[in-house]
């Protein structure tokens, strides 16, 4: 068995602090429920970047196996000492630290066969489970905060607001003048002048006759609702509400599925938007391993390999 340096030993514990820090963010993140602050340039970003770079440099250049598959499964499964047990927990850390082991493994057997260091070469069987890997932490994450809760956190209020623009048609069909961001009292006193004739109809009413008509109007919406109104609600806050009241009603049977359905959603999703940070991470090693080369921290070497063939 190959000794380990202190080199070794210094990239070891980088990439499992570095895994550990990755997960106490990302955790952060999700916890809040809004991704608004994971943009490209955010702590939580420059985490997983940081963290993906030192996993590939620990899984091609840690030459003892021991060294290199414990580094590999404590970085990856360390995050889930972040998340409360429940019975998913172990088995998804399983999961996870097998993905961890195989990817390191499968970088190093690269490295080993390569004739010259080539990024995608060496890395293309081992990042993407490990990116799956780090999907699937961040997946029992979300869930975690999911269970126990009502089912309107499934769908996020930054979602729901993104969707109104492209259904405001629709929205305008069924409620002619809908405004998102336009209050009860505003849409109803639209409404109301529309059935007089007009707002300037409307407004030779004395105010408190206005005033009463709109009142009434609140009072019926608020009847079939089933919700009490003041009057300054806007109209988007209200939608939101009654979708989510909808999604209660209609997912409370199978209240039990619903969060391992979401998570689900939220793996697929969040492997799906690691497919460009992969080709960015590929870069970044390379970037990297070659300061480290320039630095003297990675010794460029050329070997001379004989081969034995059999010939007729």
């Amino acid at each position: 068995m190959t000794n380990v340096n202190n080199k070794e030993v210094s990239l070891c514990i980088l990439t499992v602090t570095a895994g550990i820090a990755n997960a106490y963010l990302w955790r952060g993140v999700i916890g809040a429920g809004s991704f608004e602050g994971a943009v490209f340039y955010s702590l939580p970003v420059v985490a997983l970047f940081s963290f993906a770079i030192l996993f590939a440099l620990s899984s091609a250049f840690i030459r003892n196996r021991l060294t290199r598959s414990i580094t590999a499964v404590l970085a990856l499964a360390s995050g889930y000492l972040l998340i409360p047990y429940s019975p998913a927990v172990p088995y998804a850390a399983g999961l996870t630290a097998l993905g961890g082991w195989y990817a390191a493994e499968s970088i190093a057997n690269e490295e080993a066969a390569s004739n010259s260091f080539s990024v995608r070469k060496i890395f293309r069987g081992g990042m993407p489970i490990f990116f799956t890997g780090v999907a699937l932490v961040l997946s029992v994450m979300y869930l975690d905060g999911l269970v126990g809760k009502p089912f309107d956190t499934l769908i996020p209020r930054q979602l729901f607001d993104a969707i109104i623009p492209v259904v405001s048609g629709a929205l305008e069909g069924q409620l002619p003048g809908f405004r998102s961001e336009a209050t009860v009292d505003e849409y109803l006193r639209q409404r109301t002048a529309e059935q007089f004739g007009g707002i300037g109809r409307f407004l030779e009413f004395l105010p408190r006759v206005r005033n009463q008509l709109i009142r009434q109007e609140r009072e019926s919406l608020g009847r079939q609702l089933g919700l009490e109104l003041t009057g300054q609600e806007r109209l988007g806050d209200l939608l939101y509400q009654l979708v989510n009241v909808q999604i209660n009603r209609l997912l409370a049977p199978y209240a039990q599925y619903v969060p391992f359905i979401a998570a689900a959603g939220f793996f697929v999703a969040v492997k799906t938007l690691t497919l460009p940070v992969y080709w960015f991470t590929l870069i970044l090693v390379w970037g990297v391993v070659r300061l480290l080369v320039a630095a003297n921290v990675l010794v460029e070497k050329t070997e001379t390999v004989q081969v034995k063939r059999i010939e007729l």
